[in-house]
């Protein structure tokens, strides 16, 4: 009896092995079609992303605006009760190049203070996009217990979104919104 004859089992076996061979080797990688198609859901992806994205971001720089300036006022208030009797001016300028400033001096130009008059100093370059509508200077004085209460600043991004800075009668500074509650600020009273 000599060597047996290979079965269909060895031939089978046989064929799979070439069929993988040949199969490895045609696969290897990805078309262009498949890129451009990738590349397509990639863009219009952005393309519906960027302008939420945009408006996300002026949304930011007017709260960042409303509570720097709160924090300002809150930091002057404090330096006036520090220095025992002094004075502490927060000078606001209002339109298109607004700025403000802190400091021992009233009506400071806050684009050039003089040396040692501030202490410090915001401007519009700060907060790209964002107007300061309405701005009322203030002074903290420790003699007074009441602070000269009323509206300090009102900031308007592109978007109109709009917020106000407020000093309330203690002094304390507060932010609200003019419109509706956005921006996780509740709506002005009257």
């Amino acid at each position: 009896m000599g060597a047996a004859a290979p079965g269909p089992r060895a031939k089978c076996g046989s064929m799979l092995n070439a069929t993988r061979g040949s199969t490895l080797s045609a696969t290897r990688g990805i078309t262009l079609i498949e890129c451009v198609i990738a590349l397509a859901i990639i863009a219009a992806l952005m393309g519906v992303a960027l302008p939420s994205f945009g408006d996300a971001m002026a949304r930011a720089r007017l709260r960042a605006a409303a509570e720097e300036l709160a924090i300002d006022l809150g930091n002057a208030r404090m330096e006036s009760v520090r220095q025992g009797a002094g004075l502490v001016h927060v000078t606001l300028r209002p339109g298109a190049n607004w700025c403000w400033s802190v400091g021992t001096i009233a009506n400071v130009d806050c684009h050039n203070p003089p040396a040692g008059s501030t202490w410090h100093v915001v401007r519009a370059e700060d907060y790209a996009g964002i107007t300061m509508s309405n701005g009322t200077s203030t002074s903290f004085d420790a003699r007074d217990t009441l602070a000269a209460a009323g509206v300090a600043a009102e900031f308007t991004s592109a978007q109109g979104q709009e917020l106000r800075v407020q000093v309330m009668p203690l002094g304390r500074a507060s932010i609200c919104s003019l419109h509706a509650s956005t921006l996780d600020f509740p709506r002005c009273a009257g």
